[in-house]
């Protein structure tokens, strides 16, 4: 169950979609990093045994393509009907978590705070309710001109907590968080 909460919550990087001239259901996340999207290669292999492709784009960023009609209906059931998250198990949650921050997350250095973004409000709504579970307390969210929610986690404590508990897959964000939550 972590391993389908991860990928639904990494789904946020990318889009699930249908495309009805070709009959084709998909999931295609792009990235810069081809590292991250093989653990998200990996993941899709084990929790949903789905074979999955990453290609380098003219942009020289990496795609990763998928192609399932269950996992879109899946993926798209929990997008547009977030709160069913919560009746999940606290692995799939904790998958969630991991690829929602790896997908929509930051972490800076100068501020000393990690945060996770989105312009859609239930999404911020479950993922603050998961959080407060674990016991981290959050700034208040803010939203910029562009209707965009996030979600702070300041102090080297909730970095540190974050860090046990959660953790980033993304190796860059991994990185970074090693080096506050020492």
């Amino acid at each position: 169950m972590l391993e389908k909460g991860f990928i639904l919550g990494a789904s946020h990087d990318g889009i699930v979609y249908y495309r009805k001239n070709k009959n084709e259901y998909g999931l295609e996340i792009e990235q810069k990093s081809a590292e991250w999207l093989e653990i998200v290669q990996r993941a899709l292999e084990k929790a949903y045994s789905k074979k999955s492709r990453i290609r380098k784009t003219k942009k020289g960023y990496y795609r990763l393509n998928v192609y399932s009609k269950s996992l879109y209906i899946e993926l798209l059931k929990f997008r547009t009907t977030p709160k069913l998250i919560l009746e999940q198990p606290e692995d799939f949650q904790k998958g969630f978590l991991q690829g929602i921050f790896d997908a929509e997350g930051s972490i800076r250095k100068e501020r000393s705070h990690i945060t996770v973004s989105s312009n859609q409000e239930d999404i911020i709504e479950v993922v603050k309710n998961i959080m407060e579970r674990y016991g981290f307390k959050l700034g208040k969210p803010w939203k910029d001109k562009n209707n965009v929610i996030s979600i702070p986690l300041y102090g080297k404590e909730s970095m540190k907590l974050f860090s046990d508990l959660i953790n980033f897959r993304h190796p860059e964000k991994l990185s970074r968080l090693k080096l506050f939550a020492e």
